[in-house]
Protein backbone atom coordinates (compact mmCIF):
# COMPACT_ATOMS: atom_id res chain seq x y z
CA UNK A 1 0.00 0.00 0.00
CA UNK A 2 1.77 3.69 -1.04
CA UNK A 3 0.56 5.48 1.75
CA UNK A 4 1.28 9.60 1.28
CA UNK A 5 4.18 9.53 3.44
CA UNK A 6 6.21 6.97 1.81
CA UNK A 7 5.12 9.19 -1.40
CA UNK A 8 6.69 11.92 0.56
CA UNK A 9 9.73 9.88 1.20
CA UNK A 10 10.20 9.49 -2.56
CA UNK A 11 9.58 12.96 -3.46
CA UNK A 12 12.38 14.34 -1.03
CA UNK A 13 15.24 10.88 -1.77
CA UNK A 14 14.62 12.62 -6.03
CA UNK A 15 15.12 16.52 -4.63
CA UNK A 16 18.28 17.91 -5.56
CA UNK A 17 18.85 21.52 -4.99
CA UNK A 18 20.98 23.29 -7.75
CA UNK A 19 22.27 26.74 -6.47
CA UNK A 20 23.41 28.80 -9.32
CA UNK A 21 27.14 29.29 -9.02
CA UNK A 22 28.24 33.10 -7.80
CA UNK A 23 31.66 34.11 -8.88
CA UNK A 24 31.95 36.86 -5.91
CA UNK A 25 31.18 34.03 -3.20
CA UNK A 26 34.47 34.01 -1.87
CA UNK A 27 35.12 37.62 -1.98
CA UNK A 28 31.99 38.58 -0.12
CA UNK A 29 32.65 36.13 2.75
CA UNK A 30 36.42 37.62 3.37
CA UNK A 31 35.01 41.17 3.24
CA UNK A 32 32.60 40.01 5.89
CA UNK A 33 35.22 38.62 7.59
CA UNK A 34 37.38 41.49 7.31
CA UNK A 35 35.13 43.72 8.59
CA UNK A 36 34.57 41.80 11.40
CA UNK A 37 38.24 41.53 12.46
CA UNK A 38 38.50 45.49 13.05
CA UNK A 39 35.76 45.39 15.59
CA UNK A 40 36.56 46.16 19.31
CA UNK A 41 35.86 45.68 22.67
CA UNK A 42 34.05 48.68 23.13
CA UNK A 43 32.59 49.26 20.00
CA UNK A 44 30.97 45.62 20.84
CA UNK A 45 29.96 46.66 23.77
CA UNK A 46 27.93 49.76 22.14
CA UNK A 47 26.47 47.93 19.69
CA UNK A 48 25.10 45.76 22.69
CA UNK A 49 24.61 47.71 25.15
CA UNK A 50 20.84 47.17 25.77
CA UNK A 51 21.25 43.49 26.01
CA UNK A 52 24.29 44.43 28.23
CA UNK A 53 22.37 46.55 30.36
CA UNK A 54 19.50 44.24 30.74
CA UNK A 55 21.94 41.04 31.99
CA UNK A 56 23.46 43.76 34.54
CA UNK A 57 20.33 44.63 35.61
CA UNK A 58 18.95 41.22 36.08
CA UNK A 59 22.61 39.74 37.85
CA UNK A 60 22.44 42.89 40.14
CA UNK A 61 18.91 42.23 40.89
CA UNK A 62 19.68 38.48 41.72
CA UNK A 63 22.44 38.93 44.01
CA UNK A 64 20.20 41.55 45.81
CA UNK A 65 17.45 39.42 46.40
CA UNK A 66 19.99 36.43 47.48
CA UNK A 67 21.64 38.55 49.81
CA UNK A 68 18.77 39.54 51.30
CA UNK A 69 17.30 36.49 51.95
CA UNK A 70 20.38 35.58 53.53
CA UNK A 71 20.25 38.39 55.79
CA UNK A 72 17.26 38.17 56.68
CA UNK A 73 17.02 34.20 57.79
CA UNK A 74 20.74 34.70 59.87
CA UNK A 75 19.01 37.47 61.64
CA UNK A 76 16.05 35.09 62.49
CA UNK A 77 18.40 32.44 63.37
CA UNK A 78 20.10 34.87 65.65
CA UNK A 79 17.35 36.35 67.20
CA UNK A 80 16.01 32.68 68.20
CA UNK A 81 19.47 32.24 69.74
CA UNK A 82 19.49 35.12 71.68
CA UNK A 83 15.72 35.00 72.52
CA UNK A 84 16.28 31.04 74.15
CA UNK A 85 19.43 32.52 75.47
CA UNK A 86 17.62 35.04 77.48
CA UNK A 87 14.74 32.73 78.62
CA UNK A 88 17.38 29.75 79.88
CA UNK A 89 19.00 32.43 81.83
CA UNK A 90 16.49 33.92 83.28
CA UNK A 91 13.37 31.17 83.83
CA UNK A 92 14.56 28.62 86.05
CA UNK A 93 12.49 25.93 84.40
CA UNK A 94 14.11 26.49 81.35
CA UNK A 95 17.03 26.59 82.99
CA UNK A 96 16.20 22.78 84.38
CA UNK A 97 15.25 21.35 81.14
CA UNK A 98 18.87 23.29 79.38
CA UNK A 99 21.32 21.54 81.72
CA UNK A 100 23.20 18.88 81.44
Amino acid sequence: MNTPRDALSAILRDWRVAPPADPNFRHSVWQRIGRRKGETWPAYLRAHAAVWALAAVVALSAAGYTGYATARARARADREAIVTTYLVELDPRVQALHRP
